[in-house]
This record gives C-alpha cells, structure tokens and sequence, in this order.
C-alpha cells in the first residue's frame, strides 16, 4: 500500500479516537453511576479502543514519516494505557477477571467478537529485535560450551538380527513387485489381441460416453461446490501461503527498512541542524537574553532600591518572571521565605483538612449505595487528548508536496531546537546572572557600610510527604558486570531458553453468551479464548511497553493454575515470546542443590532481582507454585519446596512500577498449599477452564487442517464430543500418536477417520470429575470471588429489605 493509504488511515483513526475519548471524558464528568448503566459504556468504550489500538499498530508499522511515526506512538502507547485501564475498572465493576463483551456493543460498532480481543503491537519484538536475539543467542552459547546440546532424536539401533530380517523382507517386497509387473504386462498383451478379434460396438462406446460425461459433470460439481464454500468461509483454504500473501509480507518488509532509513536520516539531522542553529543564533540570543535580563534589574532596582532575586532552575529561571504580573513590592520575587512558625500552622490546618476529608470520606462510602460505582482516575486520558489535538493541529494536514518520500520536516525540527537551544542558553545566562547580583549586593553593602551578611546556601526544596520506609538493597555483586552475571545465572539453569509461542496459538473460542447471562444474574463459565486475552491484558500488554507499565495499574504477580495438558507452560513461553522477556526459573526442583545455605539462597535472589532489573522485561516463572506452602511435605519429595516460602512474599513485593518484571506461578493443584499465604504472594488468579466444545472443535479443525488431514468425510462435531473431559495438550499428544509419517503419507489415499484418535485417546487419561470439583470448591475461595460473593449477598438482602417494607406498606 501507498504512503497516501497510511496517512489516510491514521486521519480517520483521528477522528474515530475524537469519539472514543469525547465518550470516555462524559463517564468521568458524570461521577458515580449505577453499576447497570455504567457496564455497558465502560464495554463500549473498552471495544472502541481495542479497534484504535489495532488501526494504529497498523500505522506505526507501516508509516515511513519520522515524526509522525513519534506522535502514532504516543497514541498507541496512550490507547494500550487507557485499554488496561478500563479492564481494571470493569473488573472492580463486576467484581471478576473475566469481562465478557456486550452484544449491543458488538453490533452498534459493527464488530466481531475477535476483533474486539485486544492484539499484541508490533513494536514490542520488532524495535528490539536485534538486543532479544543476541541474547537468545548469548544462552544457547552459553549452554554449548557448558556441553548442554538441544534432545536429538535418537537413532534407532539395530542387532544384526534384525538388520537381516528387514532386508530380506524388503527384498522380497521388490521381487514380488517385479512379478507382478511382469504378470501385469503378460495380461495386457493378451487382452490386447482379444480387442484386435471384433470391433466396438457403437453401444459400448455410448456407455464409456455417458461414465465419462458424468464422471465430468461430478467433479465439476464439486469444484464449484468447494470455490463457493471458501468464498463464504465454510471451508478451509489448502494450508499453503498464497502468493497474494507473501508479496505482501515482501512489501511491509521493504516499507520497513525505508523506515529504518528513515529513522536514521531523521536523528542525523537532529545534531546537525542543531549545531548549525547554535553557530548561526547561538551568541545573538545569548546577547539579547543578557540584555533583557540587565535591563530588568535596572528597572526593579529604581522602583525598589535592592536588587531582586533570581528564580532558580527547577522553578523555570529567568522565563518565570515574565510570566508573572509585576515587578514592585509586593511582587512574589520580592516576598520573603515563609517562617517556620507559618508553615507549621499550615501544617496542622492541612492535618486538620485531611483528618476532617478522611472522616467525610468514611461516612460517604458508609452512605454509598452498593449498585454506584466510580471510575479510577486515568492516567493516559488527558494526555491522549492532548496528543490527538497536537496532531490534528499539527501534522493532518501538513502534506511535503515537494517530497513524496516521507521525509522529515526540517522546519519543525528547527523550530524544536531553537526551543531547545535558547532555554540552554538561558540557564547559562541565569547562572552568570547570579553571581554578578552577589557582587552587586556585596558593592552595595561596602558603598552603605553594612556587614556584609554570609549568603546563605540556597535551602533544599522539602518533598512533600513521608520519606519512603523501603530502604536500598545493598548490593552484594557491585564490581561483577552484567554479562558475568547473565553467565552465571546461564549456567545454574535459573535462566533458560524456552520455545518461541505466539499467544494466538492459544486457540480457544470465547464466551459469547457471556453478557447475557450476567444481565440474567448467572455467572457464566470461561472459555479459551477468555483465558488467552486475560494473559494479554495482565501480562503482556503492560510489560511490552515502559511508559504503560509505569502509568497503568500494577499487576507484580499472577497464578495460573489448571489441569496437566492445559496449557500453562505455553501461555508462559507466550509472555516471554511476545514482550521478548529473559525468562528465569525459580521452580523448586530446578534451584536442588544450587546456592546452597541462607547465604546462598540470599545470594540467589539478590541476582534474580538485579540481573531481571538489568535484562528487562523479564518473567519471573514458579512451576509448581503451591509446593512452597504445602503443610505437610511428602518423604519422596527432596526438592526442599519450602526454601523460598518466606522470601516470596519479598520478591514479589519489591517488583515496582519501574521495573517491567512479573512474577508467574503455574500450579496443577492449588488447593494443596494454604491459602492465605499464596493468595498474599498473587494479584490475579487464573483458572484455566475445561475445554468447551466450541473450543475443541476450533481446535481440531485447526490442527487437522495445518497437517493436511481433514476431510470431508471425518466428522469434526463427532470428534469433538468423543473429545470432552480431555485437556488440549492430551488431544495434541494423541493426534501426534495418530498422525506419523507412514500415516501422513496414506492420507491421499485414505482419509483420516475419528475412530483412530478414538482408539488413541482412549489409553489416556481424561480430567475425572473429583479434579473438576475440587478445582471449582478451591475458585470459590479466591479473594475476588469472595468479594463478588458477599457483594450478591447484599444485594439479595437488600431486596428482602425493600420487599418486606412493601409488604408492610
């Protein structure tokens, strides 16, 4: 596609956001709504940022202008923030991790429910790719000159036995397939001679006319059966990339690297443009700051006989006079320092206000009514707005007719830098200022014969509130660098490769009742994909992105937990995968034997934490996460699962805003461990469902397709419910069990069936109903089923209450 298409693009992109964020900006002006009113704006809202986050990824990775490419970004960045933002808000709303899209927003919007999942931008793995290579590579280099190679298949090992064996039956395959060619030859020679005898009947002929008329006409038929099938989306194309694709792939791949040069040319100018304007206007703005400056203590000494002071750097120098009214005696330069006693009787009416504000606050949510609720304030709203209006001021209609390339703008960027430039100049000019007023004020006391006072040290601006309790860790590896650390940690196995995942390999179908049957008052069972994009949205859209992960509410740690063959490792892989995270396991039976005592272990997990600052975004990852808070521990198990059971709590707690590390827990049993202390350690829990049938089939349908099996004669909704009680992973496993090579290559000949995988999986072991129960009697202990739980409850007793007062009445 064109230049002209992206520009395009990103100006309707504009217009959709004006929308998007003119609806968001009326539900904070409203304040606090009913909950039933408010569930289907936040979902509205949420959907019409998902589809901006999409058409702006687009964009950003397609657009070649510069500086356009600055302001998509803090766009994109803006909706990623404001998306997460109203999941949290949705979640508090309906006290549930799973927020399920509402059908009028879906059709108003003209969306589907897939469309409405947020994706994963581009960016995350595309501007970093080179640094998540290199270190990919560094661990598999590492791990080969510590004589770790990758599990090969090994090659199968014959006695001499049976090595004669296979060649005598191979041999006798060949004579006897040379016999029968030889026979095959011998019958079509005398049926040769026979047809010679008598000629062909016009009869006969009129019957191999009419097979093969009809032959023809079938399967023409079914041609055109299959084109219109696939024209409407009821049959699957040949799992082949088309041409149609790859040119485009080619095509955003070239778009790219003009990007790339781009970028490059862009930052070139930067400096260059900027050494230009310094030599040019550099002394001339120095002169005329100078004189400005001059001329104004003249003028404030005439009117006050005493000389003024300047504001210092952080309070913005000499440029915040001229924002202020005056220059006389009551001008706030001129005002002294507050005194101590002032700022102490502030102090205690400020604790007063605050102590009378808490109170005021207590008794309003007392009043509060349980079905209102507020939105949190955003933190990327305001400045979403602003970006939107800078760019609509700025860049939508500035076209380079001369320059159809793409190319930066160089008046904008000289623009920019004389800012720049002349607020440097004027911090120099201030300072210069200074001193001069200090040896005109000491000139000024000799000349009235005053002692001249001592200048005092110009006092620390107090921060305002508490000094933070957290103290610095004390660094135990202060003169190891990073790379000997990574090599070390490397080597222990802490850090480790782990296979590339895409999180859409996660197939799944979502709940599309979901809305429904909570406007019914039931609560409705999770699918697939709403576990697939709660990773999204908890895990790798914040951790993606800096400024998000700063800004956006904190999620340190999440628990997935779910059945053997669920999925659990993968969806990890996945978060490593998208966000291009180091991935270190802490997994009680990989750290056996390693940093051994209280030293060791406070050795180990001062490099986890510095080494995953260091390396960020990295995935804190704890395979069997409910081991650390077992009562009681078996006597077969030596792994000392107890060892980080008071240090987790720590780890996690010390992750930041900063720091773009999570913590993730997979557990096949969580209701092992107590409670208590593992739902201290993780935020969010995430229980993975058992598969749907929507979810089976979609993934049946998938991997039979990739693997070239599927036919119309195998019976996928067949397949899909002798399916049920089985984890994917199970169903993958018995698939590969089926699908081998000899069976790949008779495909052609002989279609797969769903007898086969039922005879396959019919050896493996199904989820059995105690494993169900116990999983669903341990959601119900979680802390935010709780809430939702005792929130019903109020609910269904408040109505009692208004029922019996009508009934009194």
């Amino acid at each position: 596609m064109s230049n002209k298409t992206y520009n395009d693009l990103l100006c309707e992109t504009s217009e959709i956001l004006v929308e998007a964020t003119q609806a968001d900006e009326a539900i904070f002006e409203a304040g606090a709504t009913e909950r039933t009113a408010l569930q289907p704006l936040l979902s509205e809202i949420r959907i019409r940022y998902t589809v901006l986050l999409a058409r702006l990824d687009t964009v950003y990775d397609q657009l070649l202008q510069p500086q356009k490419r600055i302001i998509v970004r803090r766009l994109l960045e803006g909706c990623l923030g404001r998306l997460i933002e109203i999941k949290h808000d949705l979640v508090e709303l309906h006290l549930s991790d799973y927020t399920y899209d509402d059908d009028e927003a879906l059709a108003k919007l003209q969306v589907t429910p897939f469309e409405a999942e947020p994706i994963v931008p581009q960016y995350f793995i595309r501007e970093r790719k080179e640094e998540v290579n290199s270190r990919r590579q560094f661990v598999i280099d590492t791990l080969t000159k510590l004589g770790y190679e990758p599990p090969k298949p090994q090659p199968l090992v014959l006695t001499e036995q049976q090595a004669v064996l296979i060649i005598q039956s191979h041999e006798r395959a060949r004579q006897g397939r040379l016999r029968g060619q030889f026979m095959k030859e011998i019958r079509l020679l005398k049926e040769k001679g026979r047809d010679q005898k008598s000629e062909m009947s016009a009869s006969a002929a009129t019957a191999i006319q009419r097979v093969w008329r009809g032959f023809i006409a079938r399967r023409e038929t079914r041609r055109r059966k299959r084109e219109e099938q696939l024209l409407i989306g009821m049959d699957l194309p040949p799992y082949t990339p088309s041409l149609a694709l790859k040119r485009a792939e080619e095509v955003k791949e070239y778009r790219r690297t003009l990007q790339a040069e781009r970028d490059k040319e862009y930052k070139e100018a930067l400096d260059t443009i900027e050494e230009q304007l310094r030599k040019q206007h550099g002394v001339k703005i120095n002169e005329q700051i100078g004189d400005e400056l001059r001329r104004w203590i003249s003028e404030y000494y005439e009117r006050t006989e005493r000389f003024p002071e300047l504001p210092s750097e952080e309070s913005g120098g000499s440029r915040a006079m001229y924002s202020r009214q005056g220059t006389g005696m009551d001008s706030e330069l001129s005002k002294s320092p507050v005194s101590s006693k002032e700022s102490k009787r502030s102090k205690e009416s400020k604790d007063k206000k605050n102590n009378k504000s808490e109170e005021n606050n207590k008794v309003k949510e007392e009043e509060e009514d349980i079905n209102m609720y507020k939105c949190n304030a955003s933190a990327f709203l305001k400045d979403l707005v602003n970006t939107n209006e800078e760019f609509e001021d700025i860049w939508k209609f500035k076209d380079n007719i001369e320059d159809p390339h793409e190319r930066y703008y160089k008046d904008v960027v000289e623009r920019d830098k004389m800012v720049k430039i002349e607020q440097e100049i004027r911090n120099v000019v201030d300072e210069m200022m200074r001193s001069e007023l200090e040896l005109l004020q000491a000139a000024y006391d000799r000349d009235r014969q005053i002692k001249s006072k001592k200048s005092k040290k110009p006092q620390k601006a107090r921060r305002g509130g508490k000094k933070s309790k957290k103290k610095k860790e004390k660094d135990l590896t202060p003169d190891r660098t990073t790379e000997s650390l990574f090599e070390e940690l490397v080597s222990n196995g802490i850090i480790r490769p782990y296979p590339l995942t895409k999180i859409d390999d996660f197939v799944g179908e979502k709940c599309y009742v979901g809305s429904q049957w909570r406007s019914q008052g039931q609560e409705p069972t999770p699918c697939l994909g709403d576990i697939r994009q709660l990773i999204k949205e908890y895990c790798i859209l914040p951790l993606g992105s800096e400024h998000v992960r700063m800004n956006a509410p904190l999620v340190r740690s999440v628990l997935i937990s779910g059945p053997s063959g669920s999925g659990k490792k993968m969806l990890v892989h996945s978060v490593c995968t998208e966000t291009g995270a180091m991935l270190f396991d802490l997994t009680p039976a990989n750290i056996v034997g390693k940093y051994p005592g209280k030293s060791g272990l406070i050795m180990l997990i001062h490099l986890v934490m510095k080494v995953s600052r260091l390396l960020q975004p990295s995935v804190i990852w704890m395979d069997d996460a409910e081991k650390p808070f077992v009562k009681k521990i078996p006597k077969t198990d030596k792994t000392d699962p107890k060892r980080l059971k008071k240090d987790l709590v720590k780890i996690i707690k010390g992750i930041c805003p900063e720091d773009r590390v999570i913590f993730i827990g997979t557990s096949k049993y969580p209701w092992d461990a107590e409670q208590k202390l593992l739902f201290q350690c993780y935020n969010k829990i995430i229980q993975i469902p058992k598969a749907d049938y929507g979810s089976i089939s979609m993934m049946w349908k998938t991997r039979l397709h990739r693997a070239g099996a599927l036919s119309p004669r195998l019976d996928i909704s067949c397949l899909a419910r002798v399916s049920d009680s089985y984890t994917i992973g199970t169903l993958l496993a018995a698939l590969d069990g089926v699908l081998t090579t000899k069976r790949r290559l008779q495909l052609r000949i002989r279609a797969l069936t769903a007898h086969e995988v039922a005879v396959q999986l019919s050896s493996r072991e199904p989820i059995y109903a105690e494993q169900e129960a116990s999983a669903e009697t341990w959601w119900y202990k979680t802390p935010l089923e709780k809430r939702r739980q005792k929130a019903i409850q109020m609910l269904l007793e408040m109505q009692q209450e208004g029922e019996e007062k009508d009934a009194k009445k």
